[in-house]
């Protein structure tokens, strides 16, 4: 019975395909009874075996990626899935996050260019989307992709929830079947997105991290790849961002659509820093590497606060069409401060 509801879902997700869409907005979802255990304070996960890449700088747009990866063991088509499989566990939780590294990091600065979008459901009803900006030149800026659990995934928690910016990776990290690989799902998104801005295309073949292949290859590249012909041309819509790093483990980060002189969308987030210990609130280093709008925990904890803020502040953003917001029940939070610090370097 499993089986055939399963073959069901895939089916009807094949009928749904790949079609264009707006930038991604928070899905509501039921609050599960599926156990997990939290993203712990471990100053020693910072970067055991990572290494640190070269800076990434544009010409063009005033932006840097700052990436952390491991030397990838790297795979260049599909691999097999271990699903259903119950390996012996090679570690404790905690032994495995000082050897795991992955970052959630925005790029920091300020970004402007063309903006192209395109989702998908892919892997029995996960979404995928992705985002790209190119310069006045159609040479890709960057490309971002977002996966959300399908919405009978199975561990409930996450049905429908951003696997990059939630604790999902954590809950990743809990399995055994991430115990010879050490990676998660968000190691295989940025991987993929690095090779894209580097080599500046989005189809064709890439290299994708061994144990995290079905998110980039049934996700990320398919669905990017079905704009490599828009991207070569202007689009009406522009892309406006700046993310800033405000010093206390919190990065900020603003980002509008625009067309024709008009905002289409607003969206507003704060990012943990990816090490606990660069977070100045004691009571906050547990989230470390989520953002507040998408951490599970955080939202459960705070009876999303910040998420109703945030919401407030872009819908006005949007209603009033302007940055200066006018609005007291969205000016009044702690958060509108960090916001006003970005809006200095946004000009519409």
């Amino acid at each position: 019975m499993k089986k055939n509801h399963l073959f069901a879902v895939f089916i009807l997700c094949s009928i749904v395909g790949l079609s264009g869409c707006k930038p991604d907005q928070r899905r509501e979802t039921e609050q599960s009874s599926a156990t997990s255990r939290p993203a712990i304070f471990n100053p020693a996960s910072s970067e055991t075996q990572a290494k640190s890449e070269d800076v990434e700088k544009t010409d063009v747009n005033d932006v840097t990626f700052e990436n952390t990866s491991y030397n990838y063991d790297v795979v260049t088509g599909a691999t097999q899935t271990t699903f259903g499989s119950n390996p012996k566990p090679l570690y404790t939780y905690e032994e495995k996050l000082k050897k795991m590294f992955w970052s959630n990091q925005p790029p920091l600065g300020l970004m402007e260019g063309n903006y192209f979008t395109n989702e998908g459901y892919f892997d029995v009803g996960n979404k995928g989307i992705v985002e790209i900006v190119t310069d006045e030149t159609n040479k890709i800026i960057n490309v971002e992709f977002n996966e959300y659990g399908a919405e009978n995934y199975y561990a409930s928690k996450y049905a429908g929830a951003n696997k990059r910016l939630s604790d999902y990776a954590f809950f990743q990290a809990q399995n055994p079947r991430t115990d010879t690989t050490l990676v998660t799902v968000v190691n295989g998104i940025t991987f993929v997105e690095k090779q894209m801005r580097e080599e500046n295309r989005v189809d064709g073949n890439f290299e994708t991290v061994k144990g995290s292949s079905t998110t980039a290859r049934q996700g990320l590249m398919a669905i990017a790849a079905e704009l490599k012909d828009e991207i070569k041309q202007p689009s009406k819509t522009k892309y406006i961002g700046y993310a800033e790093d405000f010093g206390n483990g919190l990065i900020g980060r603003l980002q509008l659509t625009v067309t024709d002189g008009k905002i289409d969308t607003a969206r507003y987030d704060e990012y943990f820093a990816d090490q606990p210990e660069k977070i100045a609130e004691d009571q906050l280093k547990q989230y470390y590497r989520q953002s507040k709008y998408f951490s599970l925990d955080y939202n459960e904890k705070t009876n999303n606060d910040f998420v109703t803020f945030a919401d407030g502040l872009t819908h006005a953003i949007v209603t009033q069409q302007s940055l200066l917001v006018e609005n007291s029940e969205v000016t009044k939070h702690p958060s509108f401060a960090s916001y006003q610090k970005l809006i200095e370097h946004v000009k519409l």
